[in-house]
């Protein structure tokens, strides 16, 4: 029945027609993916950002805010509909996690008081004044913040425009689903619409209240720091060097803070980011030029990819997940076993959780033991014939994506959801049942 369920919204989703279902499954899967703990930080920046906006009635500025961020998925809608998905793939680059990641240190620091921005919050007595447009624009923002934490249902959602898009550039269907995006972010936009008109407070006064921003910043701080880690991960880069910069960056910073002692909190570190971002770039540009001079950098990733192309299998647990096309197809014609493959990136997290479900699965654990597993990472080049293959325009959303195949290449499944180990194991024990 759950089976029979799932399939019926994903009909609903990427379908040409519109209903109530569609609206409700919509807003329904926005509201859940709102409640993900990656957006949770957003949350307290809402408060601050709310709290002070006052006007005659509550619900004004807190309206503006939610269709503010509500339009931002529109915008990813008509984005992906024109580019073809190509702009759903700029999380795969190390350099936007890396920006990600400072952006939520900052605003981190700005929950925990010690940076103040004009647009964060405001004098009560002229907040009245408040620009209705700045609570707009900083709700487009919410939008932008929160979308790499959107799940799977937003997938289904984008895959329309690219098959669309495939098909040749029409503009109603484009126009169609961008409003289908807008009622997703409708959904994922209820809570900040809540926190805006029912408040979140950060209290300012009373020594217990400050450990509570001190928690809500510390959480924000730990969002930054898995940025930062996906960025040294992209870049090919130890997990755990990226620990160690974050924290000789952030004991750094407050060495610089405590050096100063003239001025106000804010100033004071608003003038130690500016020395620490600073020395980081200088830094930055120096290993540039000298990876440049003795040749280390190609060098260096010339080599990891060497040694990955080299490896033929890798094994997790008790399952060998190969890493050739020619291996795979030719075990799978010996054996007569589908193919299963998984398309795999560091910079997923679903991808990693699929991983770990593979091996505390037991049901899939042990159909996998009779499956010719294929692990494709976003960096191997035949990734990028399967992304240009019409028959996969999930490819050009993002990941996770898993494919089945028979021994002969047919196509038996595909899908986005990590989570649908049903559907995998009835699809492989369907095709090993048929070949009995």
């Amino acid at each position: 029945m759950f089976s029979e369920i799932q399939t019926f919204i994903e009909s609903q989703l990427s379908s040409g027609h519109f209903s109530i279902a569609t609206v409700f499954f919509l807003a329904l899967g926005g509201l859940l993916s709102g409640l993900l703990p990656c957006v949770y930080p957003l949350y307290p920046i809402t408060a601050g950002i709310l709290k002070t906006r006052v006007a005659k009635h509550k619900w004004a500025h807190p309206l503006v805010y939610y269709f503010g961020l509500a339009l931002m998925y529109a915008i990813f809608g008509l984005i992906a509909g024109v580019s073809g998905g190509v702009f759903n793939s700029f999380l795969r680059y190390p350099e936007t996690q890396l920006v990600l990641s400072i952006l939520l240190f900052v605003l981190g620091l700005s929950v925990a008081e010690y940076l103040y921005f004009p647009f964060f919050s405001g004098d009560l007595k002229n907040s009245v004044n408040v620009n209705y447009a700045n609570t707009f624009f900083l709700g487009m923002g919410a939008g932008l913040l929160s979308s790499p934490c959107v799940g799977p249902v937003v997938v289904s959602i984008l895959v329309q425009l690219v098959t669309y898009q495939t098909e040749g550039f029409k503009i109603v269907p484009i126009l169609f689903t961008s409003f289908k995006m807008f009622v997703f972010g409708m959904g994922l936009g209820i809570p900040f619409l809540m926190i805006g008109v029912f408040g979140l407070s950060l209290p300012k006064s009373g020594k217990w209240m400050k450990y509570v921003q001190w928690v809500l910043a510390i959480l924000i701080f730990y969002f930054s720091y898995t940025y930062l880690e996906k960025a040294f991960l992209l870049w090919g880069m130890d997990s755990g060097l990226s620990a160690k910069v974050y924290f000789l960056w952030t004991t750094s910073l407050v060495f610089l803070y405590l050096l100063r002692k003239e001025g106000s909190h804010t100033e004071r570190m608003k003038h130690s980011l500016f020395q620490i971002f600073a020395i980081t770039g200088f830094l930055f540009l120096f290993l540039i030029l000298t990876h440049s001079i003795l040749n280390l950098g190609p060098g260096l990733s010339m080599g990891n990819r060497m040694s990955e192309s080299t490896i033929q299998k890798e094994e997790h647990g008790n399952l060998v997940w190969y890493r050739n096309k020619k291996d795979a197809f030719q075990l799978a014609q010996d054996k007569n076993l589908p193919i299963f493959i998984d398309f795999y990136a560091d910079w997923c997290t679903n991808c990693k959780e699929f991983q770990k479900l593979t091996l505390s699965h037991q049901e899939l654990n042990q159909t996998f033991q009779n499956v010719v597993l294929w692990k494709v990472y976003d960096t191997d080049p035949i990734f990028e014939e399967f992304v240009n293959d019409p028959n996969y325009p999930e490819l050009k959303i993002g990941l996770p994506f898993f494919l089945i195949l028979s021994p002969n290449g047919k196509m038996l499944y595909k899908s986005n959801d990590y989570l649908d180990t049903k559907g995998m194991i009835e699809t492989i024990r369907k095709l090993q049942k048929n070949n009995e």
